[in-house]
């Protein structure tokens, strides 16, 4: 156990020397973070693939919540039918064309490459919002909202299709209306039910006096995540909207979840994306290297 965090530590030194280096020459940290990882993987030998996939979905509840927590309605609304539209139908267009050039130009099957289609469809919210913080880009007409909200939100629609097109791979015998219902309004519902949960707790019980209001913020995101995943609904959907509704009212208590925060998600992401570099076979990667980017530059 000393060995391991040992390990944990030396990997988070580099890191933070990482975001130095990132912050003075302009290159992406979670790229950095992403290299670390790889040399790691060549100190120690680590496949467990399993652990990285629950991982990877803690990370991401947490990514998403906080992202939808710092989202200001009053920026959002003005893009907020673009962002729909580019998160929805911007998706699914991009995945579309992904595919057909996966099928009629590499040879994949069809189902195969909608099926990459998918997985790339919709941008990462973790390394959109680190280079939007990290370069303090001053977008003009409301780019840097747009980007955010659109990133933030795409997922379930590419989380939606992964899971059709994984389906039919597998043979799996379901009903593509009944799936993508559930996967949003089931998200929409228990973002906004367990928001008024939240705020009914809230105005009762005055979590400020035992210093406990930053762990009923986190119990309460983690269930609306785990809730609307249990009942097959996206669950970073309704994080992401859970993390919106109540990051947009003032409330006892908030300075402190901004500031818990902060260093929780910021932790997170610098471990996802290390852990993915960690897991990475480099022969393998330059293997298919060629094959990855024809895709991702159509």
């Amino acid at each position: 156990m000393n060995e391991i965090l040992l390990f944990i530590a030396v990997s988070f030194i580099l890191a933070l020397f990482a975001i130095r280096f990132s912050h003075r020459y302009g290159i992406p940290s979670l790229l950095l973070f992403f290299i670390l990882g790889i040399g790691a993987g060549y100190i120690i030998d680590f496949h467990n693939f399993d652990f990285m996939e629950h991982y990877a979905s803690f990370a991401l509840f947490i990514i998403m919540f906080y992202g939808g927590y710092g989202t200001k309605l009053a920026m959002g609304l003005p893009v907020l039918k673009p962002a729909i539209l580019l998160s929805s139908l911007g998706v699914v267009i991009t995945a579309l064309i992904t595919g057909l050039f996966a099928h009629y130009v590499l040879g994949f099957s069809m189902v195969e490459s909608m099926l990459f289609g998918s997985v790339i469809g919709s941008t990462d919210y973790a390394s959109v919002s680190s280079v939007l913080q990290s370069k303090n880009l001053n977008l003009k007409n409301n780019s840097a909202p747009l980007l955010e909200l659109e990133s933030g939100s795409n997922d379930p629609t590419a989380y939606t299709m992964t899971m059709i097109f994984l389906s039919i791979l597998l043979g799996s015998d379901i009903s593509i209306p009944l799936l993508v219902v559930k996967q949003i309004g089931l998200a929409l519902l228990f973002g906004y039910v367990m928001t008024q949960i939240f705020f009914i707790i809230v105005e009762r019980v005055n979590f400020q006096k035992e210093g406990l209001f930053t762990i009923f913020v986190f119990t309460m995101a983690l269930g609306t995540y785990a809730l609307t995943g249990v009942l097959n609904g996206n669950g970073y959907l309704a994080v992401y909207l859970f993390g919106i509704l109540i990051g947009n009212r003032e409330y006892m208590g908030k300075r402190e979840v901004v500031f818990f925060f902060d260093g929780l998600t910021e932790i997170m992401q610098i471990s996802l994306f290390f852990l993915i570099g960690f897991l990475s076979d480099i022969t393998k990667l330059i293997q298919w290297l060629p094959l990855g980017l024809s895709l991702i530059h159509i």
